[in-house]
Order: C-alpha cells, then structure tokens, then sequence
C-alpha cells in the first residue's frame, strides 16, 4: 500500500513525498493560475530595495538582483509563518492554557481566541499533511474541527491573515478536501506516518479570516470544484515540463515570409 511520507523541508521549503517520491503540492500547483498578485510583488520588491538600499549597494549586482527579486517571498513566508503562530497561541488561549502573546499578535489571536469560544470549535486536527494517492499530489491542511454553532458538523477550515481571501482558495480547500490520506498526529516524521489514516469526510469548508479585531468567516463551496483543480494541476505539470526550462524550446527559430509551419 502506498503511504505518505510526510513533510521534508529543504532550502526551498517543504516537498511532499510517496513512497519516497516527490509529488505536486496543492500551493504550488495554483501557481500555475493567473496571478492576482503580480502588482503586490513587484510593490514588494520595490519597497524593500528602497527600504535597503544602502544595505544593497554593499552586495554584489547577482546578490542585489536576488534580494530584490525574492523580497516578495521572504514576505510571503513571514505572513506564513505569523499565521501559524495566531493559531497555535489563540487554540492555547481558548483553551485556557498559559500563553504570552507578542504585542504584535495580541490582536489577532485574541480575535481568534473569541472566534472559536463564539463558534463552538472543537479542533479535531491542525497542520495536518495530506495526500491523494490516485492524482499524486499533496498539502497541508490548517484546522478539522467541529462547528459547535453549526450542530456539531465536521468541518475542513482554511485560515487566512493577509489582507485579502482569493477566489484560488476555493481550489485549495478541494484539493484538500479531496485528499485520501492524512497525519492527524503532529511530531517528527516517524510518529506522524504511525497515524497515518484514510481521511475522513467533512460536512463544510469555511475560510476564517483573521484581522485584527475580528475573525470573518466565510462558507466554501468546494463541490463541482474538483475536476478544475485537476486541470490547473495538468496545466502546472506542462509548465513545469515544458515552459521555456527545458533543452529542446517548444518554439522554433523565426521563419521567412511565405514559409509553412508543420504542426503536430
């Protein structure tokens, strides 16, 4: 039988792997999308090259032009990373347990912490790696829970900090939702393959929104949805195959007027 084998950073970030092989993750897959976010990036590089300029003027032009060039995912990863720390310290501070908030957190987290006590959220499993054994592909999936508020149904939850929710996240929490298997047990590699389990179905998919002061929480219909992510995923798999990185360019040389082409 086919397993996931969990997690494995490196220095790019995490890769999913089964059965020791590299699968497409679900975040990189909608890479493939249009981006909605190409103004925020190129705002993001130009900030930080005004923000560090004198900084910059010390490096290499190859250093220089990278720092520019990945500011915006430096950002990307930080905004990743503060989120998973509002989760961990508001499900802490719901829970009643002794926690010191960052002044920079405080807001949110408290937000979050108000948003599971008003909800009724009982977290069933959080950070929890998934897979589709049968289209290859993995992810992470933010919250399972039960929605107390709701009749106690069992719930898949994206949990979003940016300033915005986009319409690819609707693909996300399906290609999650989709997923066979999942490691609900969180720890090292070895204790979350000992969990490893079919994953069990869900009633609704929500997308809770932290702010500062508040939590939006949004309904997600993911049904019907899955067959467009499938053609994103197919769409990711021909970049990554033939977009313009390979050996052998997919575009020939410039032809002479009243030349033919030959297509296959």
């Amino acid at each position: 039988m086919a397993r996931l084998s969990s997690r494995r950073y490196g220095k790019s970030g995490h890769a999913y792997y089964i059965d020791d092989v590299k699968v497409d993750g679900v975040t990189t897959i909608l890479n493939a999308l249009p981006k909605s976010l190409t103004q925020w990036a190129a705002d993001a590089g130009a900030n930080y090259a005004v923000e560090h300029w004198e900084e910059l003027t010390e490096q290499t032009l190859t250093k220089r032009l990278d720092a520019i060039r990945y500011a915006h995912r430096e950002i990307k990863n930080t905004a990743a990373m503060r989120g998973t720390e509002i989760h961990t310290l508001g499900e802490k501070l719901y829970g009643a347990l002794p926690v010191e908030v960052p002044p920079e957190h405080r807001g949110p987290v408290e937000a979050y912490a108000r948003f599971l006590d008003d909800w009724e959220i009982e977290p069933i499993a959080s950070e929890t790696p998934v897979v589709n054994l049968t289209y290859r592909y993995g992810g992470t999936a933010d919250l399972w829970c039960h929605i107390g508020k709701r009749d106690g149904v069992r719930a898949l939850v994206d949990l979003k900090t940016g300033n915005n929710v986009y319409e690819s996240t609707v693909l996300q929490l399906t290609g999650y939702r989709n997923a066979e298997l999942w490691q609900p047990v969180k720890g090292d590699a070895k204790q979350r393959q000992a969990s490893e389990a079919p994953l069990p179905p869900v009633d609704e998919v929500w997308v809770a929104h932290i702010l500062p002061d508040t939590v939006r929480f949004r309904p997600v219909k993911t049904e019907g949805q899955f067959r467009p992510f499938l053609y994103v995923q197919q769409v990711h798999r021909w970049l990554e195959a033939h977009g313009f990185k390979g050996e052998e360019p997919l575009i020939d040389e410039p032809q002479q007027p009243g030349s033919t082409y030959d297509f296959d």
